[in-house]
Parts: C-alpha cells; sequence; structure tokens
C-alpha cells in the first residue's frame, strides 16, 4: 500500500525533503525493502536493524540523498517506520522520555552513579569499580556518542551509534584489562550504560 505523507517529528538531523524523497524512490523501485522492515518493526530487535540498515545501504547505492550524521540515519529510518505504522493504521510511538542534553554539541549532565544491575553482578566479570571508571571514561570521550545512543534508544531505532558505543566500550575495557578475553564484560558494560541513560532520559525500564 502507499505510505501517507507526514510531517517530521523535528528536521534537525533529516530534514522533511531527504524523508520524502527517499521514500518516494523506495516505493517507486524497492517496496520490497520497506515490507521488510515493517516485518520486523515490532519487536525493534536485530531483524529490524538489519532491515534498517538494507535500506540505507541500498539508497546510497542508488546515490539517493541520506544523512551522513548518525542522528540523521536514524531519524530517517524512524520517519519510514511511522508512515508504514500509520499505513497499517497502527498507533504512532512517541520518542520516549528526555533527550540526553539540549543536542549533540552540548554539554552532558553528570553521569549519574548506580550500583550494578543484578544481572551485572551475577555474571561478575567486571567490578562496580571497573563499570564506574570505564563509562566515565567513555563519557568524556564521546559525549556525542552518548548522545546519539540515548536518541536511539529514545526513539527504539538502534543503528550505527549502537554499534560504535558497543566498539568505544569493547576499546576501553580492552585497554584496561590486556591479555585477557573481555567480551563478557564489554556486554556488562554495555547494559550498565544504557540504565545509566534511562535513568538520564527518564526512559522507564
Amino acid at each position: 500500500m502507499s505510505l501517507p505523507d507526514l510531517r517530521v517529528i523535528r528536521e534537525d538531523y533529516c530534514s522533511q525533503r531527504v524523508v520524502d524523497n527517499a521514500l518516494g524512490f523506495l516505493e517507486a523501485l524497492s517496496p520490497d525493502l520497506i515490507e521488510k522492515l515493517m516485518l520486523e518493526e515490532h519487536w525493534r530487535r536485530q531483524p529490524y536493524s538489519n532491515a534498517a540498515w538494507a535500506i540505507l545501504e541500498y539508497l546510497a547505492e542508488q546515490q539517493v540523498d541520506i544523512p551522513a550524521t548518525l542522528l540523521g540515519r536514524m531519524d530517517l529510518i524512524a520517519e519510514l517506520t511511522r508512515r508504514g505504522r500509520s499505513a497499517e493504521g497502527l498507533p504512532e510511538i512517541a520518542p520516549r522520555g528526555r533527550p540526553l542534553a539540549a543536542g549533540p554539541d552540548q554539554p552532558l549532565p553528570p553521569l549519574v552513579p548506580l550500583e550494578l544491575s543484578d544481572h551485572t553482578k551475577k555474571s561478575g566479570h567486571v567490578t562496580q569499580e571497573a563499570v564506574d571508571g570505564i563509562l566515565q571514561t567513555a563519557y568524556a570521550r564521546r559525549p556525542d556518542l552518548w548522545f546519539a545512543v540515548a536518541e536511539e534508544n529514545r526513539y527504539e531505532v538502534h543503528l550505527d551509534a549502537t554499534d560504535q558505543f558497543r566498539a568505544l566500550l569493547r576499546d576501553i575495557v580492552n585497554s584496561e584489562f590486556t591479555g585477557e578475553d573481555n567480551m563478557w564484560a564489554a556486554m556488562d558494560l554495555y547494559h550498565e550504560a544504557i540504565l545509566r541513560i534511562y535513568r538520564i532520559c527518564g526512559i522507564e525500564v
């Protein structure tokens, strides 16, 4: 079915023109990519992200204008999903909570201190001291990435920012604990980071 015209939620990172042009191109030449995205959007898990990446890669290959920024690409997929839900008669899903800061280039609030979750305590791969130190290092090193990850969680569209964030945490933990298999520790650090983002942004777990 044809997707409806909707005003974008925000134009800060992806304009109305870019969204409308990308949607028109997909509807005309590759509607199956939109169908695959919508088949997975109710879960917002890895298959949904894979379908989103397929859309972005296809548009880039076809030299269709897409945003260059993490937030712009996420907003493009979020807007395509909004239109798909509207076409199916589904209610709109508003972004959760509030932004981490006023913008990606604005100061972040202090990183909220939290006791380790039961999951992290039980796994035993990383201590409270290590979590606090590594997350503070990551917070200071890439505040823009923290903002983008928070937005991906608010809109439930996990793309490049989430992948880059995982890589950042993995690099830091590997530099702190050399010569060890830190895969599980990095995963627990990501879990703890998301809990702190949820707390600051007021997103209910």
